[in-house]
């Protein structure tokens, strides 16, 4: 069966095992994260030069090329050209790797890497999305602004995904994962993979929220 689905993975640091773990079902990945120009995941906050400098991260561009090649893949795109594009010819799989990006996209003018003109093309093959890799870093709702219809949510047990609501600080309040808890946008996904990390790599699918929270629950308890 060819592969024809396609991920988006915010704040993805250097982490191939998605790839790996979605290769039956998704040929297309769109890798997003801050870094190396923050690892802070927002590049709109007031910093002083010497903040900027503390979350500067700058080996994660040779990081994430050593990770791409250790999983197979090669970068096919020319240098100097935004988003850097890599390629395994053995699966046929790609990823489109949007780095210095914070998302969702507060302002064209902002951004310290693409143009107006990248990040529109970016938006338009965010329609395209099947899949939403969730890992750690938890999305804000407002990514589901991109999306044209229901995404299987892909979500990794070294994820937190119930919390103490009230605990959450303002800035973590409209994170994805917050308001699945509370009921809300629970049809803006089609279905729900549990990935496991410990188990063999085991994929367990679920058909609702409280399911896959389920799945979450008995697997930490093991």
């Amino acid at each position: 069966m060819t592969a024809h689905g396609c991920a988006l993975y915010i704040g993805c640091g250097t982490d191939f095992d998605p790839v790996a773990d979605l290769q039956s079902t998704v040929s297309r990945f769109i890798y997003v994260d801050s870094q190396p120009l923050t690892e802070c995941g927002d590049l709109y906050q007031a910093c002083t030069p010497q903040e900027k400098m503390w979350t500067y991260r700058k080996t994660y561009m040779r990081d994430f090329a050593g990770a791409a090649e250790s999983a197979g893949f090669q970068k096919i795109s020319l240098d100097g050209v935004y988003p850097h594009v890599y390629k395994n010819s053995t699966t046929n799989q790609e990823v489109y790797h949007y780095f210095n990006l914070c998302f969702p996209i507060q302002s064209f003018k902002q951004n310290h890497a693409a143009s107006k003109e990248e990040l529109t093309r970016l938006v338009f093959l965010l329609s395209s999305v099947t899949h939403l890799v969730v890992r750690k870093y938890v999305p804000n709702i407002n990514i589901f602004r991109y999306f044209l219809r229901p995404i299987v949510f892909v979500g990794y047990d070294d994820t937190i995904y119930v919390e103490t609501l009230s605990a959450l600080l303002p800035y973590e309040r409209n994170k994805i994962t917050a308001h699945l808890q509370q009921g809300q946008y629970r049809d803006r996904f089609s279905k729900y993979i549990y990935a496991s990390t410990v188990q063999k790599r085991e994929q367990i699918y679920a058909s609702t929220y409280n399911e896959f929270v389920s799945n979450f629950i008995q697997s930490s308890i093991l």
